[in-house]
Order: C-alpha cells, then structure tokens, then sequence
C-alpha cells in the first residue's frame, strides 16, 4: 500500500508543474505594437484584433497570453501580454526564440 501511495504522489506531482505557454497564433509585429496598448487595451479589444491565443489564467485573475511573429533572418518572434486582473494590459515582451528551418 505505501509503495502505490508513494506512485500516486509521484504521480500528481508531475502533472502539478506550470505547463509551456505555446502561441496559437502568428500575427505581424507592426499589428501587435499597434493593438497593444499597456495602460490601456483590454481583453476583448486584443481578442478582438487579433483573435484567440494560448491563455493562461492566474489565481489572482491575471492572464498572461501568447502570439507569434514572424521576425527578421526567419527566425521567429513571441510576443506575450499580461493581463491585469480587471482585463487591461499590464506587460508585454517580445523577441526572437529561434530560428526556422528551410
């Protein structure tokens, strides 16, 4: 009994871990700095812009989403937001993470 419980624990402990934010969709660079605004843009009006994205949601009801773009020299960029828990753009980053293959 104690060695199934000892898996069990294994086990949960491995699905407990902060899961990879991948982006679900690529949109020009130029688009996102124009729709995202920090201060001011919301959820619904970047949703509305852009359209659906990976999301995670936070206990504090923040949000961090996640786009892609297409960058110089083919590499490929990610762009990611943070939502405030009242829905308005808090953060951004962006840059290039690797490179894509011919």
């Amino acid at each position: 009994m104690k060695r199934l419980s000892l898996i069990v624990l294994v086990l949960l402990a491995g699905c407990s871990g902060t899961r990879a934010l991948q982006a679900s969709k690529n949109v020009p660079y130029a688009t996102l700095e124009q729709v995202v605004q920090v201060g001011s843009s919301t959820r619904e009006q970047v949703r509305a812009a852009l359209g659906e994205s990976t999301s995670i949601r936070f206990d504090s009801g923040t949000e961090v989403w996640m786009y892609t773009y297409p960058a110089a020299s083919g590499a490929q960029g990610e762009y990611v937001i943070l939502f405030g828990g009242d829905g308005v753009v808090r953060k951004v980053r962006s840059g290039e993470v690797y490179r894509l293959e011919k």
